[in-house]
């Protein structure tokens, strides 16, 4: 009986609604503001219906990437990428042919990028700054 309820509650849940809410938009001293509270007593008052709606029929095709072009690349890119290694010196563009798609980007204050490519459970490293692989790790 239960799991009746579950199955047809995840039914109910999996089906979109769409959800509106009010905008108030009002004029005060002279600014624009646009809030979820009706404006203050004597301010000109108009109301926006804002529509939510979460649309699952959206079909997204998966990320491609640009076709290998060696002549994109130097050498000695070619080279690394046909060995899938890396070196301080490439290209971004090169280190993802290389190493393949990047899995999450680090960055901090200081100091470069962390470039986090994964393959199975093996990560490996590589950091880079203003489009340039500085260093890496594997």
């Amino acid at each position: 009986m239960v799991s009746k309820y579950l199955m047809l509650s995840s039914i109910f849940l999996a089906i979109p609604v769409p959800v509106s809410a009010d905008i108030y938009k009002c004029e005060i001293e002279g600014k624009l503001v646009m809030q979820d509270i009706p404006c203050p007593e004597g301010v000109d008052q108009s109301t926006v219906k804002v529509v939510i709606q979460n649309d699952t029929s959206k079909k997204y095709k998966p990320y491609q990437p640009a076709p290998y072009d060696p002549s994109e690349f130097s050498d000695f890119e070619n080279q690394l990428i046909k060995s899938h290694k890396v070196e301080v010196g490439m290209s971004v563009k090169a280190l993802e042919f290389s190493w393949g798609t990047v899995r999450r980007i680090n960055r901090s204050a200081y100091g470069p990028e962390q470039w986090v490519f994964q393959k199975g459970i093996y990560q490996r490293y590589a950091y880079v700054k203003d489009g340039i692989v500085v260093n890496w790790q594997d």
